[in-house]
């Protein structure tokens, strides 16, 4: 394998990573691998051949580093877009060849454009076998891709004039090591360019050289037959004497011009060693700058971690205190929620208390005074035991208060060395910008030193340049001065390749100074970013970090490729050094060819000329960039500037927020003021309210003792009821029978006497009397001695009772008459033992007795349960309203309340029965078994009642229904 050569067929290669791959190989063959991507190719920028066919590649990139690719084999791939031959345009890339066959390519627009820029490609390969691309197929194909690819020769190994034409591997100009020495092949014809001019010119030198070594051979034979000759011919001895004579003294002036000529070549030489010494001296400062590059940026990032890790500090800081301010907000919130929940019930306990208080006023007055002494000592224990719950309050509260103040300061202090530190910090980044820009300046000072030197070797270049065309004349007549001037000639194409190499390094500089510009344009962004929210430092200041970090990076790639280039240019001078000397050895071998390097020379003096005028614009084109890299310098300090401006701006925004944190502590200390003023008063509301609920307990006590009572007196004032109801019953079952046993002796034995008693009764008998007589046959019907099958109807004077039920069809109606001051109540219904609910009305009455009456209720309905409200024993002692025709009162009989049906006519036995009935009336009225309540109406008002089948004598008592 020859040297610069890389074969790796068949080695199971999956990336092109694993490929070392250094700028000395300029031949890389990957054949049969299982590559995917076209990568890492950016070191091995000298690679001339480059074959990847049979892989799995399916798109074309990764080329643009590769100017010196001429070569370019791709086939039996899985390509199907060739966009990547798009960095491949211009006259600086040098691809000839291009072999595409065997993909999936398919879009024939795509293929030309991008194919249209390289100028310099000749054969193109997209068919070849049978293996071809889907492009291939479409109609006109070959037409349509020599009509818009000009440049290109050979198409599928047809060239234009449909003639087969070699392969891309037959060109002379693809053989590596050949490359070197073509240059010293002269062509007849330099416009021509392609496969067929490389061929032809190969050709030409091959004849040259034939005729030129049969040119030696005849002269070796005439040089035979001349001395042959002078041997023979020994007169021309004195000629030859003479000639040579005369050969000696151009040979001592050759000699002599020799002797000159090398003086100036060693000055040359040493002015060349010089220069490759303050090459070195450059290049060492160079690196001593890298290295103090590196160190900084080694700071610069262990600096912007700091900043980065404290920023996130600062961040979390700020989260949390943000987070602590908005739970003492929602505190304040809840808080204030609760002051007004507590307002509303204090506003509902006011209400209450109003309520209560107004309905109380008179127990208070008559059962506990104020100015009593059990009161006072009442009193003094409540508010003994309040104060000190408030006194343990109030130092709880007082205790978070100076937590919560202790914990803000600590806060504030945190905060306050952020900001020392963070002012430190951008401190320190600012003396190291400036100490980067003192750099900058410097190495822009060693960059004109640098260019100064290159004008002055292009002074010399030019000085050498005179020289060689003084030395023209001398070496049309010397052999040996040609071998200097091809020296001459190579130092010069060295210079060249010097000058290429330079604008090379322009352009990477152009790309870094575009990098360094979208760089500029990111921390503008940044800048922006700091200038709207304050909040976002910390992960812009991250995302510096890792762009600089990546910067960082790439210039150590970048440096590392420069070392790279350095080492492999130094290898390439000794190369050219050791081609210059066989170079000089075939010159003296080629004396006939001599003669024509000269018009070459002429052509290459033309180049040189032009070479210097591109030279003179590249330096006019660097003192531009140079310009604009001052432009830019004086942005960026108008940058910092700005910087400042905006630290100053952040600053005053720091004082700003420090009122605003003072202006809230203030609030914060009045609004602590407020609560505690608001929990002083809760505390004074929750000890009155403990007041009054410890009065209404008493009072409830009271009450519930005396409803004890009254429940007690209840219960045997309805056990006398029940006791008198039995009595009564009793009584007038044995009356019934004694006045049935008494009406069947007196019918049978004394008619007479029962109708003159009759008669007197119907004549004497006063209106008194017929009212109690028919009340107490009414009183009998409703205790059930007689039974009615037809309905009784009650009747009053100024409405009806139908009008009423009417009204109120469906429901259970009761008159209530009630004083002033009467209160009801309607508590919340309890759930029974069977699931439903009880409904229940309170009526209380301090004054007088309520009287409740029952206006409609069904047959079907049970028996109500009926309790006295008051008890019977107090009846006696209430005052007594006026009774209306309506209403009933306590001492009013209950005839009084009813309307009596019929008249007092009847038949006559019913008033022989009556008459002596009467006087069994008037003898259980004056007895002690008679009931308490008197029957009669009063004399004024006359009234029919009758009672109901399911109705008793209870029914005709004034008690309270509770349940119905």
């Amino acid at each position: 394998m020859a040297v610069g050569e890389l074969c790796l067929i068949d080695k199971d290669i999956s990336s092109l990573q694993e490929v070392p791959l250094n700028p000395s190989i300029s031949s890389v063959n990957l054949h049969c691998n299982r590559l995917t991507k076209i990568e890492g190719l950016t070191t091995a920028w000298h690679i001339r051949h480059l074959d990847l066919s049979s892989n799995h590649i399916c798109r074309i990139e990764g080329l643009a580093s590769l100017s010196s690719l001429r070569t370019l084999n791709l086939s039996c791939n899985l390509i199907t877009k060739v966009e990547g031959l798009l960095y491949l345009h211009g006259a600086e890339y040098k691809l000839k060849y291009l072999q595409l066959h065997s993909n999936r390519l398919d879009s024939m627009n795509h293929v030309l454009q991008c194919m249209v820029g390289l100028q310099n490609l000749k054969n193109v390969t997209l068919s070849q076998d049978g293996a071809q691309n889907p492009v291939c197929s479409l109609p006109g194909y070959r037409e349509m891709v020599l009509q818009f690819l000009h440049q290109v020769t050979t198409l599928d190994g047809v060239d234009r004039l449909g003639n087969a034409s070699p392969l891309a591997e037959d060109s002379p100009m693809d053989i590596p090591g050949l490359e070197d020495f073509l240059e010293f092949l002269i062509s007849s014809d330099a416009s021509v360019n392609g496969e067929l001019a490389i061929v032809e010119e190969r050709d030409q030198e091959r004849e040259r050289r034939w005729k030129a070594e049969q040119a030696a051979k005849r002269l070796s034979e005439q040089v035979k037959n001349l001395q042959t000759r002078a041997s023979e011919e020994k007169d021309l001895q004195s000629l030859a004497l003479h000639t040579t004579d005369r050969l000696k003294e151009l040979l001592l002036k050759e000699r002599s011009d020799r002797a000159a000529l090398q003086t100036c070549l060693q000055e040359l030489e040493e002015r060349y060693k010089s220069s490759l010494e303050q090459l070195e001296q450059v290049h060492n400062r160079e690196d001593q700058h890298k290295r103090v590059l590196r160190s900084l940026e080694d700071s610069m990032t262990k600096a912007e971690a700091l900043r980065v890790r404290q920023r996130a500090e600062e961040v979390k800081r700020t989260q949390e205190l943000e987070n602590k301010a908005s739970a003492l907000k929602r505190e304040v919130e809840i808080l204030r929620a609760s002051a007004r929940q507590h307002k509303e019930k204090m506003q509902q306990l006011h209400e209450l208390l109003a309520s209560k208080e107004e309905m109380h006023r008179k127990e208070l007055a008559v059962r506990l005074l104020p100015g009593g002494t059990e009161f006072k000592e009442a009193v003094a224990k409540e508010v003994v035991a309040i104060e000190q719950r408030f006194a343990q309050k109030q130092t709880d509260l007082e205790q978070k208060v100076s937590d919560a103040r202790r914990q803000y300061a600590a806060l504030e202090d945190e905060f306050r060395m952020a900001l020392t530190i963070e002012a430190k910090r951008f401190s320190e980044v600012k003396e190291g910008f400036d100490q980067v820009s003192a750099e900058l300046l410097e190495v822009k000072s060693g960059l004109s030193q640098s260019q100064q030197k290159e004008k002055q070797s292009a002074s010399l270049v030019q000085e050498l340049t005179a020289m060689v065309k003084e030395q023209k004349t001398r070496i049309a007549e010397l052999l040996k001065t040609k071998r200097e001037a091809a020296a001459e000639f190579k130092s010069l194409e060295s210079r060249l390749e010097d000058d290429k190499r330079l604008n090379l390094q322009v352009e990477l500089l152009k790309k870094d100074k575009s990098k360094l510009l979208s760089q500029l344009t990111a921390q503008e962004s940044v800048i922006d970013g700091l200038r709207a929210e304050r909040k976002i430092w910390g992960q812009e200041l991250a995302q510096q970090g890792a762009s600089l970090a990546q910067d960082r990076g790439r210039l150590e790639a970048r440096i590392e490729v420069l070392l790279a280039e350095l080492e492999s240019q130094k290898k390439q001078n000794e190369r050219d050094n050791d081609a210059l000397r066989i170079k000089a050895k075939i010159v003296d071998d080629q004396t006939e060819t001599i003669r024509k390097l000269k018009e070459a020379l002429l052509e290459r003096d033309e180049q040189i000329r032009k070479l210097r005028d591109e030279s003179v614009q590249d330096q006019r084109k660097l003192k531009q960039q140079l310009e604009e890299e001052m432009a830019s310098a004086v942005e960026l300090r108008d940058t910092v500037e700005q910087l400042t401006l905006r630290k100053e701006e952040l600053k005053q925004q720091l004082l700003d927020k420090e009122a605003e944190l003072d202006e809230v502590k203030e609030t914060y200390r009045a609004s602590s003021k407020k609560w505690q003023e608001k929990a002083d008063l809760l505390n004074r509301l929750e000890s009155q309210v403990k007041r009054m609920k410890e009065g209404f307990d008493s009072k409830e006590r009271v009450l519930t003792e005396e409803r004890d009572k009254a429940s007690q007196a209840h219960r045997a004032a309805v056990e006398k009821l029940h006791s008198v109801d039995d009595a009564f019953r009793r009584q007038l079952e044995s009356l019934q029978a004694s006045h049935q046993t008494e009406i069947l002796r007196l019918a049978n034995d004394k008619q007479k006497q029962i109708e003159k008693a009759n008669q007197k009764a119907a004549d004497s008998l006063a209106v008194k009397q017929k009212r109690r007589i028919y009340d107490i046959t009414n009183v009998l019907e409703g205790i059930g001695l007689i039974e009615k099958k037809t309905k009784n109807t009650i009747q009053w004077n100024y409405v009806t009772h139908e009008d009423i039920c009417d009204a109120f069809s469906g429901d259970t109606l009761l008159a209530v008459m009630a004083p002033s001051g009467t209160q009801l109540e309607v508590p919340v219904p309890e759930m029974g033992h069977n699931g439903q609910k009880k409904y229940q009305v309170n009526l209380r009455s301090h004054s007088a007795p309520i009287q409740v009456m029952l206006i409609n209720r069904e047959t079907s309905c049970s028996k109500p349960v009926v309790v006295p409200v008051p008890p019977v024993d107090d009846i006696s002692a209430m005052p007594t309203p006026p009774s209306t025709p309506a209403e009933c009162n306590s001492e009013s009989p209950v005839s009084q309340c009813l309307l009596m049906q019929g008249s007092l006519g009847g038949p006559e036995e019913q008033q022989r029965e009556m008459g002596g009935v009467s006087n069994l009336i008037d003898e259980w009225m004056s007895s002690d078994v008679f009931p308490l309540l008197r029957l009669s109406p009063n004399p004024g008002v006359d009234y029919n009642f009758n009672l109901d089948d399911n109705e008793g004598v209870c029914d005709l008592f004034d008690v309270q229904i509770l349940n119905y």
